[in-house]
């Protein structure tokens, strides 16, 4: 069995490595060759905290479960401390392959699904890139996106002046954004205006942005808001696009972004064309011209986790990487 820390993780992981186990992920949740089933979810009191198991088979090869816990600190101003590991196995033997240190792996999954899908619905000449939220997804979001679209302007726009001074000066200082224009304290309505990709990564209960000042052919990825109460787009934005999701089912159920505006009718079914995934495998069409606004939802699905849990496993033993422990004849 092999442990990959945190640190390993983040210097071992290319960025083409990671949108493509997205594409993979996805291509087996939309064909159904994924097991996912719900996920457990514990809770308790005293101290206050969640514990979350997800757990799946991809494919013959890859059988994975992650556990992501929460709880509060007696400290003052209590503290939110969380933590997530994640277990592989070899689906055909049951050999344990590895143990993943996974905080940040999660933050890695998630942007790499929002440019696995900017990759296929974002128009080719997109280079004006609107980020919203400068919370802890974005640095890791902003990398992967100028991946799919080369970004060369970042428009950077949060609540928190500070937090966009500390994100600009990292990404500035980061060799990947070498020859993108880096632009704090924007207009975000001005802004809007002038993106041709618009990223959320937010937690608001309310739209983050003006709808109505998209230009045609933007790309739009929500990928905050979790909850059936949060969205972070209007119902003027939802009218005038079309929309793909991570899940079909869940995120017309779970998450404010598209159930809200379907259930005031700003979202009309045809709009929803389908999964990501039923994209990648060509079984629905994407972008249908270059004035249409697309919209993908992100939401997150365990195949995500698990495939990239099982590819970063594959590139770490091919270069002997990890603490190797455990070691039994036969396994």
């Amino acid at each position: 069995m092999r442990l990959l820390s945190e640190k390993l993780i983040d210097e071992i992981l290319p960025l083409d490595l990671a949108i493509d186990s997205a594409d993979e992920a996805f291509r087996a949740y939309s064909g159904k060759t994924a097991q996912l089933p719900l996920r457990s979810e514990i809770h308790r009191e005293n101290p206050k905290g969640t514990a979350l198991i997800m757990s799946g088979l991809i494919g013959s090869e890859v059988l994975g479960m992650k556990l992501v816990g929460s709880v509060f600190t007696s400290m003052q101003p209590p503290r939110k401390n969380t933590t997530c590991m994640m277990m592989i196995w070899d689906a055909k033997d049951l050999r344990i392959r590895g143990l993943i240190a996974a905080d940040r792996l999660n933050e890695h999954r998630t942007a790499a699904g929002l440019a696995c899908a900017t990759r296929v619905l974002a128009r080719p000449d997109a280079r004006t890139h609107l980020l919203i939220g400068a919370g802890k997804l974005a640095f890791t979001a902003a990398l992967y996106i100028s991946r799919v679209r080369p970004t060369s302007r970042l428009l950077l726009a949060s609540r928190t002046p500070e937090k966009v001074t500390a994100l600009a000066a990292r990404l500035r200082a980061d060799p990947r954004m070498k020859g993108t224009e880096i632009v704090t304290g924007v207009d975000l309505g001005d802004a809007v205006g002038e993106a041709d990709i618009i990223s959320t990564l937010t937690t608001t209960e309310h739209p983050v942005f003006d709808g109505r000042r998209v230009r045609p052919g933007t790309h739009i990825n929500l990928g905050g808001a979790g909850r059936r109460h949060e969205r972070e787009m209007d119902d003027a934005a939802a009218r005038r696009a079309a929309f793909w999701l991570d899940s079909n089912e869940t995120c017309r159920q779970r998450t404010g972004d598209i159930a809200l505006p379907i259930e005031s009718g700003a979202i009309r079914d045809d709009q929803i064309r389908g999964e990501i995934g039923e994209l990648l495998l060509g079984r629905i069409l994407g972008r249908a011209s270059e004035s249409e606004i697309t919209v993908f939802k992100s939401l997150g699905i365990a195949s995500q986790d698990l495939v990239l849990g099982a590819r970063l496993l594959d590139l770490a033993e091919a270069r002997n990487l990890g603490t190797v422990f455990d070691e039994k004849e036969g396994l």
